[in-house]
């Protein structure tokens, strides 16, 4: 018995289940390494939490996690769940299928109530008063862990099977706040998705520097002092820094001291610079990928943990519809990291959002066309729930030209189009002409991130009108439960009467996800998708690696999804014609 089985079987019976993972001290009170002694550390034992530690110096932090779940959950015994939850909302990740996603949410409410302590408190048997009947969960939860921010919380939704086991998918989340929400004793617990975590407005890329000039320099001056003392702690052991307008590079450091200067570097001007002149150290990027990018500003800039990087699969994303192209670019003014994000993945034309199943950043690029077989079929009269579909036009949404800027002038000036040298227009003529819109809608990207050598940027650009030259339309719809394996960020055909053809037949077009939530949960999810190519695309094929089987050997799978070299006349040794090029 499985969570795909009960999924799908009549009679299921849904459960939900919130997990808080707290810090935890591994100690004994009183036991080596912790040097805590009653009566002179404190007048009662701590709650292994550090706001109790007596001994903080040698608090050993490790786990403790805290199982819950609605009142009248069908749990076994000895679950180990505490009934009290009253609600939970899930808002899920919404996609901008023009770069970075609005962040997921989950509110979980809870009824506080009188607790025994037992199973919280280590040391219940040692208090000199009665803790079986001295206040309640949540009031002394909040006081003996305060710092809950950021620590990792799970929302599990499944269903109890026939054995009387729970069997769950498990959403992950991370603590933004505990807070009270009447005098009832009701407390809500918010948790928010990964992401969040670029939306602080102290975080920057880079990241602002605290350093000024000690002493003025002149323009050929090879070493720099740092003010105040102990700054210079806070800079890398080389790199680059700007002092107003010029770039400089410094390849060493004793203590605030830089050293090894060299001046007017990425086309700046050697100048002289005033005392207390700000020394700002810039982010470089050289012949970079947008992965590495991506990888850089949320690990050292966000705070993000790496381990939730799939960097393998954004390695392979890349390498497959972005090529071998890498970036070369100095950010040398602090901004929010969350719009340097956008700007690069409107650059590169991909989105990034968090998934709360699987625990990861997914990065994908936005290419209509996949491989056959790829794409999951929805059709109105199989999988969507009857009357739950809606279809609507989304005209601000419709782009007909494409204006890439391009080529960088300065990497001290303002990222406006004045600082470019280079414009391209990508413009779809027919769907401006008289005949179709007749008006023109304009997309422009300020591209710092593509090199203009590269073809990149117009096939990029193009990809925007292929999505967006036809009024987009946007569907909601409803799947059962059976069906909960469509997820956030899949590309999906959808087969609907609602999407007729000129004929009149149904049609068949192409959307990618942006929304998905259980409601009511375990039972219906409700969905939210972009149209991302029109009625009638066909599909697209990839380039065999060198360690592909050959034509002869292939499989039919290899003969429909990769491309193979042929004769003059498209055909193969077995006399069949292989897929081609348009």
């Amino acid at each position: 018995m499985t969570f795909d089985s009960l999924r799908v079987k009549v009679g299921r019976r849904p459960v939900t289940i919130v997990e808080v993972d707290v810090d935890y001290c591994s100690n004994t009170y009183g036991s080596a390494p912790c040097t805590a002694v009653l009566g002179t550390s404190g007048s009662s034992k701590c709650f292994n939490t550090f706001q109790t530690c007596q001994d903080k110096a040698n608090f050993a932090k490790t786990t403790k996690t805290y199982r819950f779940c609605s009142e009248n959950a069908l749990l076994p015994v000895g679950d180990g769940a505490i009934p009290c939850i009253t609600k939970v909302d899930i808002a899920p990740t919404q996609l901008d299928p023009k770069g970075i996603s609005v962040s997921a949410s989950v509110n979980v409410t809870f009824k506080d109530f009188p607790h025994h302590d037992r199973g919280t408190d280590p040391y219940i048997d040692d208090r000199d008063y009665d803790a079986t009947g001295q206040g309640t969960f949540w009031g002394k939860f909040r006081a003996r862990n305060p710092f809950l921010v950021n620590r990792p919380m799970r929302v599990m939704t499944g269903y109890v099977g026939d054995d009387g086991v729970v069997y769950t998918r498990t959403r992950h989340y991370f603590i933004d706040r505990l807070e009270l929400v009447d005098a009832k004793g009701q407390i809500k617990l918010v948790g928010k998705d990964l992401l969040r975590f670029s939306e602080g407005e102290d975080l920057q890329v880079p990241a602002l520097s605290k350093g000024i000039l000690d002493a003025g320099i002149d323009a050929d001056d090879t070493s720099l002092t740092l003010s105040p003392a102990g700054v210079g702690d806070s800079y890398g052991t080389s790199g680059r820094i700007r002092i107003d307008d010029e770039l400089i590079d410094f390849s060493g450091k004793t203590g605030d001291q830089l050293t090894g200067l060299t001046r007017a570097v990425g086309g700046t001007t050697a100048a002289s610079h005033d005392a207390d002149s700000k020394v700002q150290e810039c982010a470089v990027y050289s012949s970079d990928s947008i992965p590495d990018i991506l990888t850089d500003i949320l690990t050292n800039y966000a705070g993000v943990d790496a381990s939730y990087i799939p960097a393998s699969e954004w390695s392979d994303e890349n390498d497959t519809w972005l090529g071998s192209f890498t970036s070369s670019v100095t950010l040398s003014d602090p901004k929010d990291v969350k719009e340097i994000l956008k700007e690069v993945l409107l650059a590169s034309g991909s989105i990034l959002w968090w998934d709360e199943v699987e625990a990861k950043l997914k990065w994908r690029v936005i290419v209509p066309l996949q491989p056959v077989g790829e794409v999951r079929i929805l059709d109105e009269t199989q999988h969507i729930l009857a009357g739950s579909l809606k279809v609507k036009d989304i005209e601000k949404d419709r782009v007909s030209r494409v204006f890439m800027f391009l080529d960088e002038i300065s990497a001290v000036a303002d990222t406006d189009r004045k600082n470019f040298k280079t414009i391209t227009a990508t413009i779809d003529t027919e769907s401006e002409s008289v005949n179709a819109y007749n008006a023109s809608k304009l997309l422009e990207i300020l591209n710092r991130w593509i090199p203009i050598s590269l073809p990149l940027a117009d096939e990029i650009a193009q990809r925007f009108l292929v999505r967006y030259a036809t009024t987009p339309r946007q569907i909601e719809f409803k799947l059962d439960a059976k069906d909960f394996d469509i997820r956030t960020g899949d590309i999906v055909d959808v087969v609907s009467r609602l999407l007729q053809r000129p004929d009149g037949s149904n049609g068949s077009v192409r959307f990618l996800v942006t929304e998905c939530r259980e409601n009511p949960i375990g039972s219906q999810g409700e969905y939210t998708a972009m149209q991302i190519y029109p009625e009638g695309g066909g599909a697209s094929v990839l380039f065999a690696a060198n360690a592909q089987a050959d034509w002869t050997s292939a499989s039919d799978s290899e003969k429909e999804n990769y491309m193979f070299i042929s004769d003059d006349a498209g055909v193969m040794s077995d006399l069949a014609y292989g897929p081609r090029i348009g």
